[in-house]
């Protein structure tokens, strides 16, 4: 599957940067039929969708069951309009989407459904997203629905990222260094291992250690770019990096 890439970086009057987001992207174009909405909504989707998934099943449906209903609420979110009731004051995607799910789930408690659900229409593959999800269910004991959800999304924004990492870092030639380094963009590297790291690469140990905080400082930048997509404001980013480094620490 192929992530549509982040808007470019926009310089604020106070030096920051703040892009124009995917989520403002939808915002924007409100209740009307945009099709750059529509794909920006599908990229928000694609990387939320491993916390709708595990919220449904920590809300206590079965496996076969929280796939329907993961589908037909997609199906719904990218089909339906039910984006129009988006509160830009409220604007985190986050809360918006958990909100939207809350509400559908109540909405689908007796409901039988005579037919697959999303109309035969896969608006986007489960199989596909399946596939690509680096950390399968597994709920966590002693957390609810909501902040299982959280979870999710943080551990989803940090898979995102260090995939956009890897993907420049192969684009330079460089895709095999950084897959022998990926474990160490969190410090704590063993004595000597960077040193034999870099000599398998034909680098110093100095060299090599420059290059591991060169990405390291890379992927703090996309890192708040990935944030930066779910919020409208460049007020809100820093309050919702907070959030994300508190659900990671619990």
């Amino acid at each position: 599957m192929q992530t549509t890439p982040a808007p470019e970086p926009q310089h604020t009057a106070g030096g920051g940067v703040f892009a124009t987001t995917h989520w403002s992207l939808v915002l924007d174009a409100g209740r009307e039929d945009s099709t750059t909405a529509r794909d920006a909504l599908e990229t928000l989707c694609r990387a939320y969708w491993p916390a709708i998934h595990t919220y449904v099943r920590r809300a206590g449906h079965s496996p076969e069951s929280a796939r329907d209903l993961t589908q037909e609420f997609f199906a719904r979110l990218l089909g339906k309009g039910l984006i129009g009731i988006a509160d830009p004051q409220k604007g985190r995607f986050r809360t918006f989407l958990l909100t939207v799910l809350q509400r559908f789930l109540a909405d689908e408690h007796d409901r039988a459904t005579a037919q697959k659900r999303g109309g035969g229409e896969a608006l986007l593959s489960l199989d596909e997203l399946a596939a690509e999800d680096e950390r399968p269910f597994e709920p966590s004991a002693g957390l609810s629905p909501e902040q299982e959800f959280d979870r999710r999304w943080a551990l989803a924004t940090l898979d995102n990222t260090l995939r956009h990492l890897r993907a420049e870092t192969e684009r330079a030639g460089h895709g095999e260094l950084f897959a022998a380094l990926q474990g160490f963009l969190g410090g704590g590297e063993p004595e000597g291992t960077l040193a034999e790291t870099g000599a398998r690469f034909g680098f110093g140990e100095s060299a090599i250690k420059m290059r591991l905080s060169r990405w390291r400082v890379r992927y703090r930048e996309l890192l708040r770019q990935e944030v930066a997509q779910t919020v409208p404001r460049v007020a809100d980013l820093d309050e919702e990096m907070r959030h994300l480094l508190a659900v990671l620490s619990t």
